[in-house]
């Protein structure tokens, strides 16, 4: 049976903790790739192209989130892949200001595993596990 190429994913975050959290949830869904800020992220990304970026905004020394999404839109390859803000920022103005600035979709911290899973899987649903099964109606 052949196998579908695993999508590879980009995370960068700077909390090692949440890496680790991160790595566990996604590991069954995509090829998982966690730097911990813009310069290790611009790196790897010049190694490889990826499907998908999982930002945090706030990555400590350097550059942010919102700036890194500029320069990996600058990179051959790496323009087309969506990219998904992950961050603490988690007001309506915060929301519309990462999708304005490039991202196209927002993930508030703290996160669940279900709608993490779900703002990766707008952009490539056949990476969602199958949901819950449907009951069949009972016959009256």
């Amino acid at each position: 049976m052949p196998t579908t190429p695993r999508l590879h994913l980009l995370v960068v975050e700077d909390d090692p903790s949440i890496q680790l959290l991160l790595r566990r949830l996604l590991q069954a869904h995509f090829a998982v790739h966690v730097v911990a800020d813009a310069t290790q992220a611009l790196e790897a990304a010049r190694q490889r192209t990826f499907d998908l970026f999982l930002l945090d905004i706030n990555l400590g020394e350097g550059r942010d989130g919102v700036e890194l999404l500029a320069a990996l839109r600058r990179m051959p390859g790496q323009a087309e892949a969506p990219a998904v803000a992950c961050t603490a920022y988690a007001l309506p103005q915060d929301r519309e200001r990462f999708l304005s600035a490039g991202f196209d979709a927002f993930v508030g911290k703290p996160f669940t595993r279900r709608h993490l899973l779900a703002a990766l899987g707008r952009f490539h649903p056949e990476v969602l596990p199958p949901g819950p099964p449907r009951r069949r109606p009972t016959p009256a």
